[in-house]
């Protein structure tokens, strides 16, 4: 072999090793907020994704407190590339103060209208999309199927579940168990009412600030949600409690039934998850019925220096069968509608109940502002304990007129 022949050769295969070295130099920051049990599936979803496109992912993981410390500096800065985030104002919040990359021509380019429709309000600021749909799930009252069966078939209209409260509670059962510590979960309470009595587009003009919460039909819904606290039909120490603390209560048939989201499906243990049902929260007055599904997203920061890996990456986790199999794992449901659904029960039934709804809602504090959101749900929280429909009226149009000046 001549030395020049030698040289080339050398030559080649250092040319193809630097070539391989930069492909997978490539790298983006993905900040994700944990909650308990998801980590392995995050990280296999990753490992995926590197194995297909030489795109190693670099992940940034936190807790709800920390992430939400943490993000308004990321994307102002740039240091990470992709962000969990949650739908509606939420996500608005970013896209009006121009931290976010819209995504809007990936979406047209790759046709997500054809999967992704249903929802595609949720991430749409002003005619541009700013985030994927990667997963959502149900809201609705959970219950022991043994307990209940004492008291007859599951409730669907108001007057049978108020019926069984009653009974239940001459049995020496709280009928609704609730841990408000951290306030967020008194809020169910308030969009169901709302949504049932007086529908989806009142309740998003209500949370957008655009109507008085002196208005007679916000008043009908307090005036509902105070018989129930009058009655009794609340555990007195749900502002001690955080969310999950009323498991054990539960479990043991202290609390006959839990208005909590789908995210309670991690904590059900193998040994009770057999006699765990759900039903939807029951029809109230004569309209369509509307379903709260917070909605998880995928957003890119505007000054990221990775777009066109930030982009492999959403038209990555867009595919029907990454999303199948990514919330198979979390206990969620997919939002792309060629993705499988998974086939426990509980997933099947939350699912069915979502695609029967005629509209969405992803929850008070995902549908408002966050500065509503920070005055009106410990003011919502305070009701339970209070029952006071004259004062938290007040305090909460106070509260509306000074966060939408």
């Amino acid at each position: 072999m001549t030395k020049a022949i030698y040289r080339t050769k050398i030559l080649v295969i250092t040319l193809c090793s630097l070539m391989a070295t930069a492909i997978y130099a490539k790298e983006i920051a993905v900040g994700i907020l944990l909650t308990p049990k998801q980590r392995p599936p995050y990280e296999a979803i990753f490992k995926e994704f590197t194995a297909e496109t030489g795109i190693s992912v670099r992940p940034i993981l936190r807790n709800d407190t920390e992430y939400k410390e943490d993000i308004p500096n990321w994307l102002s800065r740039g240091t990470v590339d992709v962000l969990y985030w949650q739908a509606s104002q939420r996500l608005f919040e970013f896209s009006k103060n121009n931290l976010l990359h819209p995504i809007t021509h990936l979406w047209n380019v790759q046709n997500f209208n054809a999967n992704f429709s249903h929802v595609k309000d949720g991430v749409t600021y002003k005619g541009d999309i700013y985030a994927l749909p990667m997963s959502y799930y149900h809201w609705g009252i959970f219950y022991k199927k043994s307990l209940l069966k004492r008291y007859g078939s599951v409730p669907t209209s108001w007057q049978e579940f108020i019926k069984i409260c009653y009974r239940m509670q001459a049995d020496g059962i709280t009928p609704f168990g609730l841990g408000s510590k951290d306030n967020w979960p008194a809020a169910a309470w308030f969009d169901y009412l709302n949504l049932r009595i007086n529908g989806l587009r009142f309740h998003r003009l209500l949370l957008s600030g655009k109507v008085s919460f002196h208005d007679p039909r916000v008043q009908t819904v307090f005036i509902e949600w105070k018989g129930l606290v009058d009655n009794g039909f609340f555990n007195s120490d749900h502002s001690s409690l955080y969310w999950d603390q009323v498991l054990p209560m539960f479990y043991r048939e202290k609390f006959g039934f839990i208005l909590i989201g789908n995210f309670i499906f991690s904590k059900w243990s193998s040994a009770v998850i057999d006699d765990i049902g759900f039903m939807p929260f029951p029809k109230i007055n004569p309209i369509p019925q509307y379903e709260e599904a917070p909605m998880d997203v995928f957003m890119i920061s505007k000054n990221t220096k990775n777009i066109e890996e930030a982009e492999e990456f959403i038209k990555f986790m867009a595919r029907s069968d990454i999303q199948t199999k990514h919330n198979k794992a979390l206990g969620y449901l997919p939002p792309n509608k060629s993705a499988t659904v998974s086939q426990h029960p509980l997933i099947q039934v939350g699912s069915k109940l979502l695609n029967k709804a005629a509209g969405l809602s992803y929850y008070f504090d995902r549908d408002t502002s966050p500065a509503f959101d920070k005055l009106a749900t410990p003011i919502l929280a305070d009701f339970i304990t209070s029952g006071d429909l004259i004062d938290a009226t007040s305090r909460l149009e106070q509260a509306r007129l000074q966060a939408f000046k």
